[in-house]
């Protein structure tokens, strides 16, 4: 890092210095090299203010001990055995077809009943976008080529609709209050998020109601080198 340089202009045989750059904050300084990542400053001296101000917000905002520990596993693991990953035994699965008309209505009826009864929820995993279909939108989002022009958001929230109906059916014959809400949890990203619920906004959720879907934002962490140092996006970021 170099040092603080000092400009000097002369008036009336005095002088009036300012400095041109400024260290970085010492503390967060400090803390970056307990980590060995004091090279995320590394270009700070090219950096704006605005820049500077963005990079130091940025560090703060993450947890240095979690993220460390994480990273030392991550290293530690590297080269061990990895567990034999083996399919599932055939003793504890079933399909449909090889089941009896009267064994697959049982199962579809006890399906709908725990739909009606509110034991089911939908988990969507959003936080990417579609940088290989081409677009930064969330992959949700994007028009992937289908003939009716649907996204995968209107195409999914289109199912849960009709698997409600087909509860609320079931239930009504049954005696029941004929009503039955599929809840949608919809994991997103900081890279998502905004765009993913004004996406659902603009098109009024689809026909679902607002408060059957909750969206929440996966975790993040920076990325790094095989050495365990940070990445920078940016000088920046």
């Amino acid at each position: 890092m170099r040092e603080p340089t000092v400009v000097g202009t002369e008036s009336n045989g005095g002088s009036v210095g300012s400095i041109a750059q400024s260290p970085p904050p010492q503390a967060l300084l400090e803390r970056l090299k307990d980590y060995g990542q004091e090279d995320a400053f590394a270009l700070w001296d090219e950096l704006s203010p605005d820049e500077r101000d963005h990079l130091v917000k940025d560090i703060e905002s993450l947890d240095l001990p979690r993220v460390d520990r994480i990273i030392r596993c991550s290293l530690r693991s590297q080269g061990l055995p990895v567990a034999a990953i083996e399919p599932v035994p055939e003793r504890s699965v079933s399909t449909v077809e090889e089941r009896t008309m009267d064994e697959r209505e049982r199962w579809w009826k006890m399906g709908l009943k725990a739909i009606s009864d509110g034991k089911l929820a939908v988990l969507l995993l959003s936080g990417g976008q579609g940088t290989r279909l081409g677009s930064s939108d969330p992959k949700g989002c994007v028009n992937v080529g289908l003939p009716s022009g649907k996204s995968l958001f209107q195409l999914q929230a289109e199912r849960i609709l009709c698997v409600q109906r087909l509860a609320a059916q079931v239930t009504s014959e049954g005696g029941g209050s004929g009503s039955a809400l599929i809840h949608w949890y919809i994991m997103t990203s900081p890279f998502t998020d905004d765009a993913t619920r004004k996406y659902f906004e603009s098109h009024k959720y689809f026909g679902l109601e607002s408060d059957q879907v909750t969206f929440f934002q996966q975790g993040t962490i920076p990325c790094v080198s095989k050495d365990g140092r940070f990445i920078m996006e940016t000088p920046y970021k």
